[in-house]
């Protein structure tokens, strides 16, 4: 019975390990997903992420290269920049970048495997999110799009559809 208690406690011990560490995660995507919501307004979105260019899907990558690595706060956070007024191809270039140019799993593959898989790692997720962007210019889903975007507005509050713009955080007159 003794060895039962102990192999439970230790079962639970573990478990709860695994949980606070990738709590930081969840913490970091969700918190970056409501800044966005919350303290970005669609005016800014649209100048930094509104079109479909190469400066809007480097932008859309880089965030995602230094954002968190959980995949359901980096699908939060996507879906949080495209309903913000990003367009879809650096909407998913962020999420592609954030769940596989991921810097601290770079540390990881290095310590365990070696430079040589982190740049693998590092040029194959580009290449996917070259691909990804290809194949929305030659699909051209604008309808569907077009379809998302208006579910995605009609499920907002619409109490402050636009946001706060980060200048006016430390405005006294506020």
């Amino acid at each position: 019975m003794t060895d039962l208690l102990d192999k439970w406690s230790e079962a639970a011990v573990t478990s709860l390990g695994f949980f606070w560490m990738a709590l930081w995660a969840f913490v970091l995507g969700y918190l970056i997903s409501s800044i966005i919501q919350v303290m970005v307004s669609r005016h800014e979105m649209r100048n930094l992420m509104g079109g479909d260019g190469p400066k809007s899907m480097s932008i859309g990558t880089l965030f995602g290269f230094i954002s968190s690595s959980c995949s359901f706060a980096a699908l939060a956070t996507t879906r949080a920049l495209f309903q913000k007024g990003a367009n879809f191809s650096p909407s998913i270039a962020f999420l592609l970048s954030s769940t596989n140019l991921v810097i601290e799993l770079g540390f990881v593959i290095a310590l365990f495997l070696g430079w040589q898989f982190v740049v693998g790692e590092y040029v194959g997720g580009i290449i996917l999110i070259l691909l990804a962007w290809l194949f929305i210019i030659l699909t051209n889903p604008k309808e569907l799009i077009h379809k998302a975007r208006e579910r995605n507005q009609d499920e907002g509050d619409g109490a402050d559809e636009d946001g706060h713009a980060w200048s006016r955080l430390f405005d006294k007159e506020i």
